[in-house]
Parts: structure tokens; C-alpha cells; sequence
């Protein structure tokens, strides 16, 4: 029993979550501060761009996603706008419904 306490009271700190923020050794600047741990193939659908190794002990489908950060024939924000985590600063407006993920991540509208 003594051993489940030990165990119990480590932090997770390498787990990440599908709608959550990227935090495994790939998630790096960008991609840990503004990425969605989200499935490859929403990321697609929302032109975004993924990588491997930043969202870890997820599901092989499961990536950190860019969305409107780079080139892409889709962006559901448009313009020069991306999808982002709200505690992030934003010049523009955060319009909700645009972007994968909860009500915490959503588009910066220039």
C-alpha cells in the first residue's frame, strides 16, 4: 500500500492530452506554447501542420497541431489569424467556433 503513496505522488509531467497543450521533448517554442494535442487527422481538415513526439503517451494518431501557423489552402480563422490557447496575449478578437479543441483554444483574429 505504502508504494501506491510513493507512486500516487508523482506528477505525470510527460502525459499530454488529446484537446491539451503540447509538452513532450519535440514541443518547442511555438509548438509548446500555441500546439493542441489533437487526432492527425483533424489537424488536417483545419490545414494545420503536426509533429511527432510532442504530445507523449497519447495515441499514434494523436500530434501537436499548428493551426493557421503556417501556409495552408485552409485557415479556419482566416488571414493572418491562427488558432491559439486563450492565456496567450491577442491583439485582435478571439471569434469562438473556428478551431479544434475546447472553448480554450481558439482563433486570434488580426
Amino acid at each position: 500500500m505504502r508504494s501506491f503513496y510513493i507512486l500516487a505522488g508523482f506528477p505525470l509531467a510527460a502525459l499530454a492530452t488529446v484537446n491539451g497543450h503540447c509538452s513532450g521533448d519535440q514541443a518547442t517554442g511555438e509548438w509548446r506554447s500555441k500546439g493542441i494535442c489533437i487526432s492527425t487527422g483533424t489537424c488536417t481538415s483545419y490545414g494545420g501542420k503536426y509533429i511527432t513526439g510532442a504530445c507523449p503517451n497519447d495515441p499514434d494518431n494523436i500530434k501537436c497541431c499548428l493551426v493557421g501557423r503556417y501556409p495552408s489552402t485552409v485557415n479556419p480563422c482566416g488571414g493572418l489569424s491562427w488558432c491559439d490557447w486563450t492565456s496567450n496575449s491577442c491583439s485582435g478578437t478571439r471569434p469562438t467556433g473556428y478551431c479544434p479543441g475546447g472553448d480554450n483554444y481558439r482563433c486570434c483574429k488580426i
